[in-house]
């Protein structure tokens, strides 16, 4: 049989308790079972960074995982059948953020009448992980839920002659992944030159690594000393900005849900 599977990704940061106070629960419920911390250090309360990492973390796991997602959590609380896998988390925009066509089907986690669940991951998904991984099926969680609530958690939108793109995460080395697919890019180049424009500074390449050094003649995308801000493609396949041995996050003082502009040369 396989080892059953839990991930989770939360806004608590390691300073505290909490993953621990789950983790000790998740053990002891469910045996055998495999606890996977794929983040706990996305920005408090950012539904838009939350959808990143989720979308691009999680979906590559083996079906029957279940995902405990901790960000922004208030009721209503949903298990969300995607891929054959489950996610436990808020319908507060996230689900539908970052599995949207996957979703093949969402039910209702009930609260109980003056029930206590501050905690939501400790007091609600973990006792939910454990039935999906004991077998309870997802219809027997709770009703079939309504509608997930969508937000505007837009990449990008056309503003006259450029683009308003969006940073939707920041890493822990400070590099900031944008709301733009290196696909989608492409498809609106067309071939042509651009300018990406990041406060005073101004980005005219795309490089294929962090290594490889930037040829910006004009000294634009200088941040200091011989520190250039870079354009790259992420393993994700989004687009992200960077600078070399350095934090573009702290550097540059853009952090997720700020714009930058992108703008096509004709």
């Amino acid at each position: 049989m396989r080892t059953p599977i839990v991930t989770l990704t939360t806004d608590w940061g390691n300073q505290g308790f909490f993953a621990g106070m789950v983790k000790g629960a998740l053990m002891s419920m469910i045996e055998g079972v495999q606890v996977v911390d794929v983040a706990h250090h996305v920005e408090p309360f950012n539904e838009r960074a939350a959808s990143f990492v989720v979308k691009h973390a999680c979906l590559g796991f083996p079906p029957e995982t279940v995902h405990i997602i901790d960000v922004a959590s208030v009721a209503p609380f949903v298990a969300v059948k995607a891929r054959g896998q489950y996610f436990l988390c808020s319908d507060n925009g996230i689900p539908m953020a970052a599995l949207g066509d996957d979703i093949e089907d969402v039910v209702t986690i009930p609260i109980q009448e003056n029930g206590i669940y501050n905690f939501a991951a400790y007091t609600l998904f973990a006792g939910v992980a454990a039935k999906l991984l004991g077998g309870t099926p997802l219809s027997d969680i709770g009703p079939r839920h309504g509608q997930l609530q969508q937000r505007n958690i837009v990449g990008w939108i056309p503003q006259g002659d450029q683009y308003r793109i969006s940073i939707h995460y920041v890493d822990s080395y400070g590099n900031a992944y944008l709301g733009m697919t290196y696909k989608e890019f492409e498809q609106l180049r067309q071939g042509r030159s651009f300018v990406m424009t990041v406060r005073e500074y101004e980005v005219t390449e795309i490089t294929a690594s962090y290594q490889q050094a930037a040829t910006d003649g004009r000294q634009r995308s200088m941040v200091s000393g011989q520190q250039r801000m870079q354009l790259t493609v992420s393993a994700t396949g989004v687009l992200e900005l960077a600078v070399q041995r350095s934090s573009f996050s702290q550097l540059i003082g853009l952090r997720a849900n700020n714009e930058v502009l992108l703008r096509f040369k004709n």
